[in-house]
């Protein structure tokens, strides 16, 4: 995997986490803005996921390849079932499960990382 880009997708899904953390405490609704910033993380693992492709077909390769690609499926999938979530349900959780969304994403980078360096 690519350090720095598995590193820029923690970090931004940290950022955008503390964001909606601070929405959440102050009960506000995520607008048009925020979505706007969960779409760049969600671009962010998209890369991610291509980039790993691509080296999986290049014959590097983790020893799980399974759970890697799994982990993957899953971190892709957060960001857009949390903000489906989030959308229908305009009380004061929508924040707070995106928060959560965007945590899980920067923990399942984390998790890559690590399957990745078993190689």
């Amino acid at each position: 995997m690519i350090d720095a880009l598995s590193a820029t997708v923690i970090g931004a899904a940290l950022l955008a986490a503390v964001w909606l953390a601070v929405l959440a405490v102050r009960a506000r609704a995520p607008r048009r803005g925020t979505l706007a910033v969960l779409a760049a993380v969600e671009l962010l693992v998209l890369v991610q996921a291509v980039a790993a492709g691509v080296l999986l077909a290049r014959g590097e390769r983790p020893d799980g390849v399974a759970t890697f690609v799994g982990y993957h499926l899953a971190a892709l999938l957060t960001l857009p079932a949390g903000v489906a979530w989030s959308v229908t349900d305009r009380s004061r959780w929508s924040p707070v499960v995106l928060t959560v969304a965007c945590l899980t994403v920067a923990v399942l980078t984390v998790r890559l990382q690590q399957i990745w360096a078993t190689a």
